[in-house]
């Protein structure tokens, strides 16, 4: 063989060669079942992205990538995402998942059950019925409300509740992003928090915790001199109902020879982070003072104040002292609903006159809904110290999105994204959720329960309600089931 042809045959070995290498690479990274294939996690297409940064930038015929909980990318046109599930949203809005600053999510356990008392006798008759429930009972009740959450677009909740463990067990199954209080007690040394609770859920990305002593009326001085050393020392969030009832403040004066608010000043609780529930009856000095402390958040809660008082808080005239403001539904058992387009459209409706020129006011009328929008979003989130995880649209931050289908019926024509969503959105709008970058709601069906799963938590919780009005027959005498007597 001549030197020439042997010469010629290598090369055309070694080209084969190459190329079957080539092939093979090139196969191989395009192999759907290798993980190397997939740069995201989902891809949302062909949506308007309602971001919520400081922009306020809307993308149309957008794009979101996720990867590892978290938004890596978004943008419009062409992008080199690969993803191993694919949302197609024509039609859609993605915004940031809603932030529920103040709940009490086991009280689904209630709804329906006081619709007609005043706030005193409320109260009086939820302490009777929260008796009759326990830890199993709970469960349910958080579940159930979780799913209406979860379906009616809220993606964070901030919980104040007993059997707390009942609660995150349950979020573990939802999937929902929660702030929940430690169970506390004071001892002969002083207050004792649960740490095995911390410990048991600390490692979880969706759970951080809070202390709520309430009510706040029966706490000593001392004892909010102790819940001040702990927060500061666990790094926690002072939840607290506080200015609920006009007779709140000439209760804790004849205990405590104090208003509310002095008595948190006294133990300097209003240098951490507080989120107050309610603030219905605050002066115009304490407004002022507590606009002085920025880690202060109001949570608002509409319609259970206007439903057991007959008012609301003086929404405008706190955003006029720069306020920080949130949203709450508090429990089904006085707001009826836990959906928190339910409450915003509320706002939006009842809120009053803008007491100034400020920048949230449209006009003399209203407020703007972007700001509306905000509260339940990038405000609510900076209220639970959480804003640099959620709360808006952007690279880095923890993918907590929902889809609002702005084909539906309701919401044609649209000529603002912010008042559609205020004025004519409801929580059936949402079609999809995806909380800490997992799917949790997919075409209006729940993942991570199943019909049998929703089946068994509404016969659950009906059997709690049928033994609470056999056990309070008097207050249930004119209640019957649709049986047709």
């Amino acid at each position: 063989m001549s030197k020439k042809l042997f010469c010629r045959k290598n090369i055309i070995f070694f080209c084969l060669f190459a190329a079957v290498i080539i092939f093979a690479v090139f196969f191989f990274a395009q192999d759907p079942d290798n993980e190397e294939y997939y740069n995201a996690d989902i891809i949302i297409k062909n949506v308007t992205i309602l971001t919520l940064n400081k922009r306020s930038e809307i993308i149309n015929n957008g794009w979101i990538a996720i990867k590892g909980g978290k938004i890596i990318d978004l943008g419009n046109g062409k992008h080199n995402y690969m993803s191993r599930e694919t949302i197609y949203a024509e039609g859609k809005i993605a915004m940031p998942g809603l932030v529920n600053t103040h709940s009490h999510v086991v009280m689904t356990l209630f709804r329906g059950a006081d619709d007609n008392s005043n706030l005193a006798d409320w109260i009086f008759n939820m302490s009777d019925y929260e008796k009759e429930i326990s830890k199993d009972d709970a469960y349910y009740g958080a579940l159930l409300g979780e799913m209406e959450m979860i379906r009616s677009g809220t993606t964070t909740f901030n919980d104040m509740y007993f059997f707390e463990e009942a609660i995150v067990d349950s979020v573990k199954k939802t999937g929902m992003r929660i702030v929940v209080d430690i169970p506390f007690s004071f001892e002969k040394d002083g207050l004792e928090i649960d740490k095995s609770f911390i410990k048991c859920n600390k490692n979880f990305s969706t759970i951080s915790f809070s202390i709520a002593p309430n009510p706040l009326i029966n706490f000593s001085k001392s004892e909010l001199d102790e819940i001040k050393k702990v927060i500061s020392e666990n790094n926690l969030i002072l939840h607290i109902h506080l200015e609920e009832g006009e007779d709140e403040k000439d209760r804790f004066i004849k205990n405590h020879g104090l208003t509310p608010l002095q008595m948190l000043t006294d133990s300097n609780l209003l240098d951490n982070k507080v989120v107050m529930a309610h603030g219905v009856n605050f002066t115009d000095d304490e407004l002022k003072l507590i606009s002085k402390y920025p880690d202060i958040g109001i949570a608002l809660n509409p319609k259970t104040n206007f439903k057991l008082s007959g008012t609301t808080a003086p929404i405008t005239k706190m955003m006029g002292y720069n306020l920080n403001l949130g949203v709450g539904t508090d429990g089904a058992g006085s707001s009826n609903s836990l959906d928190l387009f339910d409450q915003i459209n509320f706002i939006a409706f009842a809120a009053g006159k803008c007491g100034s020129d400020g920048d949230y006011c449209e006009n003399k009328n209203n407020i703007y809904p972007e700001k509306i929008i905000r509260m339940v979003t990038t405000d609510g989130a900076k209220i639970l110290g959480l804003e640099k995880e959620i709360g808006s649209i952007e690279a880095g931050k923890k993918a907590d999105i929902i889809l609002v289908d702005f084909g539906k019926i309701e919401l044609v024509p649209s000529y603002d994204i912010y008042s559609s969503l205020i004025y004519n959105t409801d929580g059936s709008d949402v079609t999809d959720s995806i909380i800490d970058g997992k799917i949790v709601m997919r075409n209006s069906k729940l993942v991570n329960l199943n019909k049998r799963d929703i089946a068994n938590i509404i016969k659950k919780v009906n059997e709690v309600a049928e033994r609470i009005k056999l056990t309070h027959p008097i207050r249930f005498a004119n209640y019957s089931l649709s049986r047709g007597e």
